[in-house]
């Protein structure tokens, strides 16, 4: 079990902050599906300073989400101090500190990623940030900005003398951003090099990836990201593997379920327009399948997706949700 400061974590699986994908209905999602954490979307602590009402929005959740991180963004240390504390009165579990957002807009304002040009920077902001919450404290960290200035294991120095709960490293440079191949290396070397948890992170897709990474490096627990989009039941594929080397993929009647489950969640949260509008980004990578997904390879998905991404009306959403998978379902048990 991992334990990050005084909360247990259930498992050793993280579900990763991803922008306009990990919100409330998501995350109880993955919670349901094996995620022992989750965390929010990136929020502002400028934005939070000025109350501004996205960006609170950002922090609601349910019970069942808990434990809940929130993840702050920003590089002034009195106001990311002082977002802490709101982020806490939110109703956080964890606050955690981006220190790995490659997006232009970000680190062209010295957040992100560029904070790891600054590790005194990043050690005056940390240590403000501990004295101001006493619930656990994390900070999500790239192994440097460029090949040429990696310095991993100086910011896990700073996270380990200032009080830091526990590190997750997304496993590539800034300037690497999501391209293919992550740094085994880097992570190995931090976790024998911390005494705080250390989380893996990057190109994790199917259960064996969660495997080899802990298995190569000792993390003590994998943080799953976009490989989550479209296959939440990754936590729970990837928990059952972990445990006992079984891999069963969900039937096609259980992705519908979860599907619909999800839509539900959508409407209920944003009301019927928003709702069915940002599911519909989901369901394109529902659909798309892979290799965790009974979709993989299904007729006609280019289809359905080209149909579904203009359905406005919650309810005719559901009945084209419904007519394919029953096509699917009929055509298969025909093959069988």
């Amino acid at each position: 079990m991992l334990n990050i400061g005084r909360i247990p974590i259930q498992g050793t699986l993280v579900m990763a902050p991803i922008a306009g994908y990990t919100d409330s209905p998501f995350r109880r999602l993955v919670r349901e599906a094996g995620a022992g954490l989750v965390y929010t979307e990136l929020v502002s602590s400028e934005a939070l300073v000025r109350r501004n009402v996205k960006t609170m929005a950002l922090m609601r959740h349910s019970p069942e989400e808990r434990p809940l991180s929130v993840q702050l963004l920003g590089k002034d240390p009195g106001t990311l101090a002082w977002a802490a504390v709101a982020a806490v009165d939110a109703g956080a579990d964890i606050v955690d500190l981006n220190l790995g957002c490659p997006a232009h807009k970000v680190v062209t304002h010295g957040s992100g990623a560029a904070l790891l040009k600054s590790p005194e920077l990043v050690k005056e902001i940390i240590t403000e940030m501990r004295k101001s919450v006493a619930v656990p404290l994390t900070i999500k960290t790239r192994t440097g900005w460029d090949e040429g200035s990696k310095n991993l294991l100086r910011i896990v120095e700073i996270a380990n003398e200032c009080g830091i709960d526990a590190v997750a490293i997304h496993l590539r440079t800034k300037t690497q951003g999501f391209k293919k191949g992550i740094d085994m290396k880097s992570l190995t070397d931090a976790v024998r090099f911390s005494r705080i948890p250390v989380i893996g992170n990057g190109d994790i897709a199917t259960p064996q990836d969660a495997k080899a990474m802990m298995e190569t490096s000792g993390c003590a627990g994998v943080m799953i990201g976009r490989g989550a989009l479209g296959v939440p039941w990754i936590f729970r594929l990837t928990g059952d593997y972990l445990q006992n080397g079984q891999l069963e993929l969900p039937s096609l009647r259980k992705v519908r379920d979860t599907m619909l489950r999800h839509l539900e969640l959508m409407v209920g949260l944003y009301g019927e327009a928003k709702g069915v509008r940002l599911f519909r980004k989901h369901l394109v990578h529902y659909s798309r399948g892979g290799p965790l997904s009974p979709l993989s390879g299904a007729r006609y998905s280019s289809d359905f997706r080209a149909k579904a991404v203009i359905v406005d009306k919650h309810r005719d959403l559901v009945k084209l949700i419904e007519r394919y998978f029953d096509f699917l379902m009929e055509s298969r048990s025909c093959i069988e």
